[in-house]
């Protein structure tokens, strides 16, 4: 009985095991796309961001009234 439980766990954690490799190979996969599909689409938006343009000169501000 004993030998069976043993095989039974080593069987689990092996399937658990292989799973969790598969999860984490299509993460890395589907981070990999997203991040290449952003910089693509950054790359053909035209002229500058005007929101990260605020968003620096808030900023530039704050580091100012700390200096």
């Amino acid at each position: 009985m004993a030998v069976f439980k043993a095989t039974f766990w080593r069987l689990i954690s092996g399937t658990l095991g292989i799973i969790c490799l598969s999860l984490m190979a299509t993460l890395g996969i589907l981070l990999k796309n997203s991040f290449t599909k952003l910089s693509i689409e950054s790359a053909f938006t035209p002229g500058p961001n005007i929101e990260l343009q605020k968003d620096f000169h808030c900023l530039e501000l704050l580091i100012e009234r700390t200096a």
